[in-house]
């Protein structure tokens, strides 16, 4: 890893780092395509669970199925998978003559498809489909105004 393409170090994230993530559900931790550009083009999903267990942390994540990569996604097409994270506490030591920054407590902002992978073993692990069962209207609400006559243009 490199913060500025001159000093190069490894990184590993300490069991229970993401502990307040995991605690509180994930649920603001999108899926973007890249870590840069405009977020509408890059929002590809939002994790909908988040655990951690001894192998690592394990988010789950519903795509949006318009996106032009979320059939890619799916199919574990995408390798290269990145994270986004505040760190809040690091431990820095030199281990077999290199630095080795241990971060121990880290915020999740988002993850990331990426051209390069920066986390081995890092990827896609099931995908599956689901029907909507009786999904009627995403905007119920809306619909009965407008039945009413609400919301339609004034003259």
């Amino acid at each position: 890893m490199s913060d500025d393409g001159l000093t190069f170090y490894r990184e590993q994230f300490a069991p229970g780092c993401f502990a307040r993530d995991v605690a509180k559900g994930g649920r603001w931790v999108n899926l973007m395509v890249g870590h840069q550009g405009d977020d509408g083009d890059r929002f590809l999903g939002r994790c909908v669970a988040i655990v951690e267990d001894s192998q690592g942390l394990w988010p789950s994540f519903r795509l949006d199925r318009r996106h032009p990569q979320a059939e890619a996604a799916r199919a574990g097409e995408l390798q290269g998978w990145s994270v986004s994270a505040r760190v809040y506490r690091s431990r820095r030591e030199v281990v077999a003559g290199q630095p080795l920054l241990t971060r121990e407590a880290c915020g999740l902002s988002h993850v990331a498809a990426t051209a390069v992978p920066q986390y081995e073993g890092a990827g896609v692990l099931v995908a599956r489909d689901h029907v909507m069962v009786n999904a009627g209207s995403a905007t119920p609400r809306l619909d009965a105004l407008k039945a009413l006559g609400y919301g339609g243009q004034q003259k």
